[in-house]
């Protein structure tokens, strides 16, 4: 999740009131008092850069998703992708914040607000599509069952994956739109993800047919 920012309250002394009495008269003074106040920190505790996390699209562009949502990429689909084939994305993800690592999970699944991929009338064929990725920062098999045969990728309704801990970044972080720039080396991984349309009797029945598919990322702060 997005790190929170705390601002603490003034510190503030408590208020002291003397009543001083002279002796031998009948006259007395004004009492006296003294409020301090203490701010912590010289501009306050905390930082105001918030805590994200960006992908980093084929052409090199940054990206940001709106402030406490997940970073969600929308997967396109391609006309020649039939019973038998594949199509596969290039995406990065970097750690955004200066000082703060990150802890990252992705979830391949359906964009639409159903939540199964359906695509107007066409027929589904989300069912069929099988899903691999692959860590090329560090040639891990993240999902499915072989990073060479697209066939042993899991359903969508199992594409979850653990990408693990992104150091903090190490310098200004990037608005939405920039140009790629890199920070720490073990602040950004890159990613192949290949979705595989699985080639069975019953996928004949499904001819014209498509699916709605995002990948999100999801960020929280670590030591």
């Amino acid at each position: 999740m997005p790190r929170i920012r705390i601002t603490l309250p003034l510190i503030t002394a408590g208020v002291v009131a003397t009543a001083l009495a002279v002796l031998g008269t009948t006259s007395t003074m004004s009492a006296l008092t003294d409020t301090a106040a203490l701010n912590l920190g010289q501009g306050g505790i905390g930082t105001d850069v918030p805590f994200g996390i960006v992908t980093v699209h084929p052409d090199g562009t940054v990206h940001h998703a709106p402030p406490g949502a997940a970073a969600a990429v929308p997967l396109t689909g391609d006309d020649a992708f039939v019973p038998g084939r594949s199509l596969s994305v290039d995406l990065g993800v970097a750690n955004n914040s200066p000082g703060v690592a990150a802890q990252v999970t992705m979830t391949i699944g359906p964009s639409d607000a159903a939540g199964t991929g359906q695509v107007g009338s066409a027929p589904n064929i989300t069912p069929f599509i099988r899903v691999t990725v692959v860590d090329t920062s560090t040639g891990q098999l993240l999902l499915g069952g072989s990073a060479s045969d697209p066939s042993q990728g899991v359903s969508v309704g199992a594409a979850n994956a653990v990408i693990g801990r992104l150091g903090a970044r190490g310098a200004a972080p990037l608005t939405d739109g920039d140009t790629w720039a890199p920070g720490a080396a073990d602040s950004r991984r890159d990613l192949t993800i290949v979705l595989y349309y699985v080639d069975t009797p019953e996928t004949s029945a499904y001819n014209g047919g498509a699916t709605a598919l995002e990948v999100v990322f999801d960020g929280s702060s670590s030591s």
